[in-house]
């Protein structure tokens, strides 16, 4: 599941990007692009994953 469409990360990236000076089209700027996403993706799962922890250990301490 995923809760961004990848476009509307890479738009929003690709704006801050270029009010920071750079072109989001160039081919390194490309790849440190690709590298963020992954670990943002990465990170969002880990959130995710510990939610649902947190939310399974309080419905079995509330299941009476």
């Amino acid at each position: 599941m995923k809760l961004f469409d990848p476009s509307e990360t890479t738009n929003d990236l690709d704006a801050l990007l270029r009010e920071g000076g750079f072109e989001p089209e160039d081919a390194k700027v490309d790849g440190i692009k690709q590298i963020i996403s992954r670990n943002y993706a990465k990170r969002t799962a880990e959130v995710l994953e510990r939610v649902n922890e947190v939310l399974a250990k309080y419905m079995a301490a509330n299941d009476d």
